[in-house]
């Protein structure tokens, strides 16, 4: 049975390439797809990182330059926010202010200041070590962001291992091929990834052999090699597009694996789609597919952004993912709905007001005639200071089990009013020899 079952899921990956990659033969551009939709206008905090796999903040010392030999480095980045939030609800929004006060206020009015320094020690030009802090108040907190070493061994292959994320798949709405961050439903905090990564350059591509852990999953006084999940994954990078190859087994869940390619079309149009199969690991006798197909488009230098995506869940409502909500770095909970679903994302950036970014996130579960619909403003009027206004909405069925949830608002309404003060920067010192 195991056996028909693995060959099975073989021909399928197989067939998965030949679908959605053998008639892709276009030229490549520079990347679109990089413009960071998860996060709604796209902006990361300065001296911070993306949702990808962080790499320092100080760019000029990375490993793979291979420029400076030894010295070191320091970023900070601070941000201050506030804001008024009426008709305040759970979700799909989500606004962190204090613990006793996100389950029974319906008007929130909230504040939070926190900062992030981080230190880049390379004692030659073949080890990096990383570290990152972050504070916060009202509710004073300390927690260690990044915490990791980079290791270049003679040029061959490179180690990295410690506290940092990696990011497999390339959907910027439906991210269900990050294998990585599959969080097992018997776990309401299983805490941040620990991982370790061996990377080996070859050819036009790199391979990746991964080991990932979360605190809650293992005892410390007695890890064993069950309580950690494995993955591999593999790069090619065409002349003509992109392509991702990966496979992730962790006892918890289901065995998983992934292939996505990205690729330019006309220089201002990029295609990218993905597909993944999941097999049940205990019996190997559930199989599931999910595959998704988007376009991303600039026009007029990039003042206007349309991303558009259909995606097919075969996994059912039971996908969680973890991912950044839509002003603060604070991770929460994404849904992935059964069946098909659809997302269209528009950014519009006005040439004739300076520093306005216009959104609209839109995105829809046809299986739960559910969608959740996000316009929103930011205006930057001066240096360092923006100022948000959004509507998040959940429209369609009030069903629990989509995007409108109950919640503590005894009014029970689908809809909040987003109003905020950002303030934020950084600063970025290095010295090297």
């Amino acid at each position: 049975m195991k056996q028909a079952c693995s060959d099975f899921f073989i021909y399928s990956l197989l067939a998965l390439v030949l679908f959605f990659f053998a008639p892709i033969a276009l030229a490549a551009d520079d990347s679109l797809i990089d413009s960071d939709f998860e996060n709604l206008f796209g902006e990361t905090d300065d001296g911070g990182t993306t949702d990808g796999e962080q790499n320092t903040a100080i760019t000029y010392n990375r490993l793979q330059d291979f420029i400076m030999s030894t010295g070191f480095g320091i970023d900070t980045s601070y941000q201050i926010i506030g804001g008024y939030l009426p008709g305040w609800s759970e979700a799909p929004w989500y606004f962190e202010n204090t613990e006793d006060s996100i389950n029974t206020l319906v008007n929130l009015i909230g504040a939070k200041m926190s900062a992030t320094i981080g230190l880049d020690i390379q004692p030659s030009r073949y080890l990096l070590v990383r570290q990152s802090f972050s504070f916060s108040i009202p509710s004073p907190a300390l927690s260690i962001k990044e915490f990791f070493f980079d290791y270049n061994f003679k040029d061959k292959f490179f180690v990295k291992a410690g506290k940092f994320d990696a990011v497999w798949g390339v959907s910027p709405n439906f991210p269900f091929a990050n294998l990585l961050a599959r969080i097992p439903l018997d776990i309401d905090n299983p805490g941040d990834p620990y991982l370790a990564k061996l990377s080996v350059p070859i050819g036009i591509g790199g391979l990746d052999f991964i080991m990932l852990t979360r605190p809650a999953y293992i005892d410390m006084q007695n890890p064993r090699l069950e309580n950690f999940g494995e993955g591999i994954k593999y790069n090619l990078a065409f002349q003509n597009y992109d392509l991702d190859i990966g496979f992730f087994y962790f006892e918890r869940i289901p065995f998983r694996g992934f292939i996505s390619m990205k690729t330019t079309l006309f220089k201002n149009v990029e295609f990218y789609t993905e597909a993944m199969v999941n097999v049940a690991s205990e019996n190997w006798d559930e199989f599931g597919f999910s595959g998704s197909a988007g376009f991303l488009m600039d026009f007029f230098d990039e003042k206007l952004i349309i991303n558009t995506e259909l995606y097919y869940n075969g996994e059912g409502d039971s996908a969680t993912l973890r991912r950044n909500n839509l002003l603060n770095d604070e991770p929460e909970d994404f849904r992935l709905f059964n069946g098909f679903n659809s997302a269209l994302n528009i950014s519009f950036k006005p040439g004739s007001i300076d520093k306005l970014h216009i959104v609209l996130s839109f995105l829809y579960a046809f299986e739960k005639n559910s969608a959740q619909i996000i316009p929103a403003i930011a205006f930057e009027p001066a240096d360092h200071i923006e100022l948000y206004l959004g509507v998040p909405m959940a429209a369609g069925s009030r069903d629990e089990n989509s995007y409108y949830r109950h919640n503590a608002d005894t009014n029970n309404r689908p809809f909040s009013i987003i109003m905020a003060v950002k303030i934020k920067g950084g600063y970025k010192y290095g010295h090297f020899e």
